[in-house]
């Protein structure tokens, strides 16, 4: 299961989940929303300004690239 942390911020992708390829962000051990890696939007729950600068900065990485 690949996870990444990044400025006090978990971003899991689940290898067998449910379309569209998302992943689940975690702060402070808590599931604070799902994002949507296809369409890069919010599926729900709440995603700050932190969490966004590190799935941002996940995808100039090419951590999502298929």
């Amino acid at each position: 299961m690949p996870r990444w942390k990044r400025l006090g911020t978990l971003i899991v992708l689940y290898p067998i989940d449910h379309p569209p390829r998302h992943v689940h962000v975690f702060q402070k051990g808590r599931r604070v929303c799902r994002f949507d890696l296809e369409n890069w939007r919010v599926m729900d729950g709440l995603l700050g300004p932190t969490a966004r600068e590190v799935l941002e900065l996940l995808r100039r990485e090419g951590v999502f690239d298929e």
